[in-house]
């Protein structure tokens, strides 16, 4: 299964390079918010997602982790970003016995009030831009470990005029007992058109794997070949405590080279997670370079299933 896992993962990367998916075009896209992690969890191990944990931020991350979950779910997180910004995530993924499962999420993303300027530089008001994307998916288990998933998003930009359009995520998830591999194309679709300009979205092949092979150590690790920069590579760590009857302590790191070029520290995360039954609280910090820091907080709940 380990052999198939790693296989699989290569081939379908290669394929995607092969087809000219991984070229750069830097500074070409648009709807940056969906670049952003969706949970702490995963913006703690350094932004790796490409195997997702079990649960309702799949949808986001690789729609084809909505299937090995096994249980109904749902999380909501919330991020402070630089200056007013805000990232707001919902997710729930409810499985259909056999049938496999279904999803919905939403994504928000809040730039707060900007002053605006006339084509003189005299004042005109603020505007208040935001960024949205709705999102349902279905994932289902093509055989034993082999996990396939996609989802449609309705994507909605408003600056001082507003643009929308619809995209795509595919997603493959290969599980074994001590390491999986996942493999998550990212917005395919059309870009968003202000006026008589089109921007494309931003499309990413993910691939990745988790180890869990060690006691209580989780390792992960994520190659990202975005369509609108150079390709950048993730890893993170988590560490599982038992602290008392039914809870759990999780400590996170994790480094991202997505942004060498910036200046200071950027790229390093931590964060924790305390688990109790269903119900799970994850936080993080991560450094910004010259921008500074932000936090995440997330909360999920499970009905059973894997965790």
């Amino acid at each position: 299964m380990k052999t198939r896992a790693i296989i699989t993962a290569v081939l379908l990367t290669c394929a995607a390079a092969r087809a000219g998916v991984c070229a750069d075009k830097t500074g070409t896209g648009t709807a940056a918010f969906l670049k952003l992690p969706v949970d702490a969890r995963g913006a703690a191990l350094g932004e790796t997602a490409a195997v997702p944990a079990a649960g309702a931020m799949a949808l986001f991350q690789n729609p084809a982790g909505l299937a090995y979950g096994g249980a109904a779910a749902f999380a909501f997180s919330h991020s402070m970003l630089v200056e007013d910004l805000s990232y707001d995530v919902l997710g729930a993924a409810v499985p259909l016995r056999s049938a496999g499962t279904v999803a919905l999420g939403a994504q928000y993303l809040r730039y707060g009030s900007i002053d605006s300027l006339d084509n003189t530089g005299a004042p005109a008001g603020t505007i208040s831009p935001r960024d949205s994307a709705i999102s349902a998916g279905y994932a289902f288990a093509a055989t034993e470990g082999f996990y396939l998933g996609g989802s449609l998003k309705y994507i909605s930009s408003r600056i001082s005029g507003s643009a929308r359009t619809a995209a795509a995520d595919l997603g493959l998830i290969v599980e074994d007992d001590e390491v999986s591999a996942g493999v998550a194309v990212q917005n395919l679709g059309k870009g968003l058109k202000f006026g008589s300009e089109t921007s494309p979205l931003p499309y990413n092949v993910k691939l990745g794997a988790a180890a869990h092979f060690s006691g209580n150590w989780r390792w992960a690790a994520d190659f990202n070949f975005p369509g609108d920069g150079p390709a950048w590579l993730g890893v993170g760590a988590e560490y599982s405590f038992v602290s008392g009857p039914g809870l759990t302590l999780l400590g996170r790191a994790g480094y991202n080279t997505s942004a060498l070029d910036t200046r200071e520290i950027n790229g390093l995360s931590l964060g924790f997670g305390l688990a109790r039954g269903p119900l799970s609280l994850d936080y993080s910090f991560s450094t910004m370079g010259m921008l500074g820091s932000n936090s995440r907080l997330s909360l999920a709940y499970r009905l059973g299933g894997k965790k």
